[in-house]
């Protein structure tokens, strides 16, 4: 394809060539300041050029592959989503089409930013987060039965109310699994025993809850709807304090008192906690195969930050369900190893590379690695004592020593797997142990994520 007339297009990827090429055939005119968005997945702020004026769009890009298998295509989904929240009223970002190559949403640009953790001023952080509230009861009155319309399938009983789409999630982490994931089997286990009973109530949820862009003290549009299924309306709730973990929302408890008034229903605080460790667990379920074996061109680093954190937010859900007590981990003295000055060494050039970077995209490329050598830096001089803890803890369980942390996995899986709720405790006690050691050991590439915990939900 002849891009001379449009040297921004000429510069691009074959890929990105075709993709913004259908963008102007389709909808006419020239797409001009490009700019690709530093995040996991592909997407670019464009303006498009059409009679005299700029018209400000936004191409979301698909999740991608993985070893030739489609990690998620949800685009038509969300569009449609998109349809019948926009017939109703709803603030969302206007679709032009769907990219077929490479496949992409071609959207409206909406005013303003995300994330509430950038606001500074208390009141418009806490207009903000209610005026999210009010939109997400309006999303949960319109009747399901127009989303249906589109392909949304209703859930069945309490406990397709209760899962969602958490089946699916299961199933794709089982699927992928490249090792024994003794912590996620019995995490899993306890949600499947656990399911909240009695509820009937069933609404549109935006289910990756929290995301929005604001601006002046208001929302401005509702985003990311891709997840959105027909479930438990008190999911969306549950689902705040996912999103919270890695961009502050403010106070949830007022924000389920909020709710609470504008949409008039009653609301069981211990639902909205299932829903919330139920969420955060799908975040690591879906890491899993990720952090177990590392993908040329994916952020290792951040997948396994996503992984420690939001699992651990998982577990941390349980414990205050059932009672059990967070444990509090000794201080750890570093050892390094005699290996310690190739990782120095590593850490310092990736660091000098990635402070030099010409642009925020190349930045965030060189940051990957990085964030991986800080990891590796302090692997080597807490690896080899948490390795000894996990030997001692694991026998302890089995009632045997495995000397093999891989064979004692696969055996610490299957002791699960083969358990009912009466070792619940007892295993429960240990995993927390666990993840908190697999958060010491990777804290440095952990970023604003490090010390994150659950808020309180009253």
């Amino acid at each position: 394809m002849n891009h001379a007339s449009n040297p921004e297009l000429a510069a691009l990827e074959p890929e990105w060539q075709r993709g913004f090429g259908w963008v102007e055939r389709e909808l006419g005119g020239r797409v001009c300041n490009l700019q690709r968005q530093g995040r996991w997945r592909p997407a670019w702020f464009f303006d498009l050029e059409k009679d005299g004026q700029l018209l400000p769009l936004y191409f979301r890009g698909d999740r991608g592959w993985e070893e030739g298998q489609r990690v998620a295509s949800v685009l038509d989904h969300e569009w449609n989503v998109y349809r019948v929240m926009e017939k109703h009223g709803l603030r969302v970002p206007h679709v032009y089409g769907l990219c077929p190559e490479p496949k992409g949403l071609i959207m409206e640009r909406v005013p303003g930013r995300f994330n509430l953790g950038t606001v500074e001023d208390p009141d418009e952080q806490r207009s903000v987060l209610e005026h999210y509230i009010e939109l997400i009861a309006e999303l949960h009155r319109i009747p399901v039965e127009e989303f249906e319309a589109w392909g949304l399938e209703r859930a069945a009983g309490s406990r397709g109310l209760a899962l969602g789409d958490f089946d699916a999630w299961v199933e794709n982490f089982r699927k992928a699994k490249r090792r024994p994931e003794p912590m996620w089997e019995f995490a899993v286990q306890w949600v499947y025993r656990n399911i909240p009973e009695g509820r009937t109530e069933m609404s549109c949820l935006q289910a990756d809850s929290g995301q929005f862009m604001f601006e002046d003290g208001r929302v401005t549009a509702l985003i990311d709807m891709e997840l959105a299924y027909l479930g438990d309306p008190l999911a969306d709730l549950g689902g705040l304090f996912s999103r919270d973990l890695g961009e502050p929302l403010g106070s949830l408890a007022h924000a389920i008192r909020h709710y609470a008034k504008v949409s008039g229903r009653a609301v069981d605080l211990d639902v909205v906690r299932f829903h919330a460790l139920r969420f955060n667990l799908c975040t690591s379920l879906v890491m899993s195969h990720f952090v177990a074996g590392a993908q040329p061109g994916e952020d290792h680093a951040m997948y396994q930050a996503w992984s420690i954190v939001w699992g651990r937010a998982a577990l941390a859900g349980i414990a205050e369900l059932i009672d059990v007590e967070l444990p509090e981990l000794p201080t750890y003295t570093l050892t390094p190893t005699l290996r310690a000055p190739a990782f120095d060494a590593l850490v310092h050039k990736l660091g000098v590379l990635r402070d030099a970077a010409p642009d925020e995209g190349r930045r965030y490329e060189l940051d990957q690695p990085y964030r991986l050598s800080l990891a590796l830096q302090r692997a080597d001089a807490l690896g080899p004592a948490f390795d000894a803890i996990e030997r001692d803890e694991i026998a302890a369980l089995l009632g045997r020593r495995v000397e093999d942390l891989a064979e004692a996995n696969a055996q610490l899986e299957q002791l699960v797997l083969a358990s009912g709720p009466e070792r619940d405790t007892e295993f429960l006690r240990y995993f927390l142990r666990r993840i908190l050691r697999e958060h010491e050991l990777h804290r440095p590439a952990l970023l604003q994520y490090g010390d994150k915990e659950l808020q309180p939900f009253e």
